[in-house]
């Protein structure tokens, strides 16, 4: 039975022997190969050397061989550099195949909203505005405009008291009135008449409406003055 065992342990020895010569073979061959394959590229980078210094010689170009070397040197000291500028290199690229579709879809919308902008008039008005300001400035001197500029504020509240919806109805009121009285066919009153139709309520409130319209604006002007 001892014998049995020790057998098996000889074999389990002799197994892993045969497995580690195994892998040392490997090794070796890989080691084989890497040297030709070094062999090959140092025999292949002295012939393309050799052809580089010919076709520069041809050329009449001296190349510095300690300037070469120095390049060299300088190129592998800086490879950790070339990578990070192949990474930002890429990482821009990449930045690029994510935002391209943004932009082109940002250009689409663009296109769509000056059609509909186009469509709605928006150019066309901006074009009558543009011909208004020109025709302001080519009709106004400097001097009127800068006054004009300095009132603005005065010109905005006076906008703002227009816009007031009261008095626009106001204003609207005298207008239509204006528009609808026809003076060809305006009769000549007499002074009785004027005095009979001066009794009238209506009348008198007119006349009231335009007295305290006259004090206010009298008023008014005594505080600008």
């Amino acid at each position: 039975m001892p014998d049995k065992a020790l057998q098996e342990q000889i074999n389990e020895i002799n197994r892993k022997l045969d497995l580690l010569i195994d892998e040392v073979s490997i090794q070796k061959q890989s080691r084989e190969a890497v040297s030709d394959l070094i062999d090959d590229v140092a025999v292949i980078g002295k012939d393309a050397f050799k052809q580089m210094v010919i076709q520069l010689d041809d050329a009449g170009i001296e190349m510095d061989s300690d300037a070469l070397k120095n390049l060299i040197i300088r190129l592998i000291k800086n490879v950790d550099n070339f990578n990070a500028v192949l990474e930002t290199l890429e990482s821009f690229n990449d930045l690029a195949k994510d935002v391209t579709p943004i932009i082109k879809q940002i250009g689409l919308d663009g296109i769509q909203k000056f059609y509909e902008f186009e469509q709605k008039g928006y150019f066309e008005i901006l074009n009558q505005l543009m011909i208004t300001v020109d025709t302001i400035t080519s009709r106004y001197s400097r001097e009127e405009l800068k006054r004009l500029s300095e009132n603005l504020v005065q010109v905005a509240d006076t906008f703002s008291i227009i816009g007031d919806r009261r008095v626009l109805e106001k204003i609207n009121s005298i207008f239509s009135t204006l528009r609808d009285i026809k003076v060809e066919e305006v009769q000549e009153i007499s002074i009785w008449r004027l005095i009979r139709d001066i009794r009238k309520p209506e009348v008198k409130k007119s006349i009231g409406f335009m007295m305290a319209f006259l004090a206010i604006i009298n008023e008014k002007n005594k505080q600008i003055q």
